[in-house]
């Protein structure tokens, strides 16, 4: 190898380090509103003599993660509650896709319905929770319905909104050439409507898993929500904590994981990336 390749080799390497190191400092950032949290809090409970059922230091929590997640007590109330939300999530976009089609292409229907699904979205998913309870019982049914509800009326919106915002010229173009109802479904309303049915996922998603905690509290059928309120009873604080961060923590690894990668990619490649 020429000294001027092993130059160029080298920094080709020094680059990737940089770029390694960047990556590595944004992820840092990242963590350090978090790491903030836990000093303020651990402060608060070293300055103040707080009773265990009031507030616990966040050793004991992390000792409560661990007897949890030993036993798989954890995994088995964390499952309960991805497997619902992700049911939910899939019966959702596909009752509230086409709808929001069939929707979105009719102008009228469209003018007729906005303020009726705005109406929806204004009546969350746990307002629904004591109709639901007494509809269907403690069940995990009640537990379904109310997250299908709270994720599917962004989801129809959103694709009613995300259609109406197509250009007409590029129907009227396709039509002209003899184009099917299905084709223009196929080229044009469903490219130019995904980054709106996206965002209206990744907003259902953020509004159903808080109505599925909620649901869960109630109908005590499993789930972190009921892990939290089972919690409550015996006054383990520590459970509790536990709980709402690994709540947290979920909801964020599903938002940047996949919802958000996906929403970047059906943007780049058909709506406005926004950095």
């Amino acid at each position: 190898m020429s000294a001027s390749a092993a130059r160029s080799a080298q920094g080709l390497g020094d680059h990737r380090k940089g770029l390694a190191a960047g990556r590595l400092l944004r992820d840092l950032k990242i963590l350090l509103p978090f790491a903030v949290l836990v000093a303020v809090w651990w402060a608060i409970y070293l300055s103040v003599d707080f009773s265990p059922q009031v507030l616990v230091s966040p050793l004991a929590v992390w000792h409560a993660f661990a007897h949890l997640v030993s036993h798989g007590v954890m995994a088995e109330y964390a499952n309960t509650s991805l497997r619902m939300i992700g049911l939910a999530a899939l019966l959702s976009l596909l009752v509230g896709v086409p709808m929001g089609f069939a929707v979105g292409i009719n102008r009228y229907a469209a003018h007729a319905l906005e303020g009726f699904l705005r109406f929806l979205q204004g009546i969350s998913g746990i307002a629904w929770l004591p109709l639901a309870i007494i509809w269907f019982g403690f069940t995990h049914t009640t537990t379904l319905v109310i997250v299908i509800y709270t994720l599917i009326v962004p989801i129809v919106f959103n694709t009613m909104i995300g259609v109406r915002a197509i250009p007409e010229a590029y129907t009227l173009a396709l039509r002209s050439l003899g184009a099917s109802r299905l084709r223009l479904v196929k080229d044009v309303y469903l490219p130019g409507a995904l980054p709106s049915i996206v965002v209206g996922l990744r907003l259902g998603m953020g509004y159903g898993w808080r109505a599925l905690i909620a649901a869960e509290m109630l109908v005590r059928k499993g789930g972190l929500g009921d892990l939290i309120f089972g919690a409550r009873t015996f006054g383990q604080i520590d459970r509790i904590i536990t709980g709402m961060i690994v709540i947290g923590c979920l909801y964020v690894v599903v938002d940047r994981l996949i919802i958000q990668p996906i929403e970047n990619l059906t943007i780049a490649r058909w709506g406005v990336l926004r950095q």
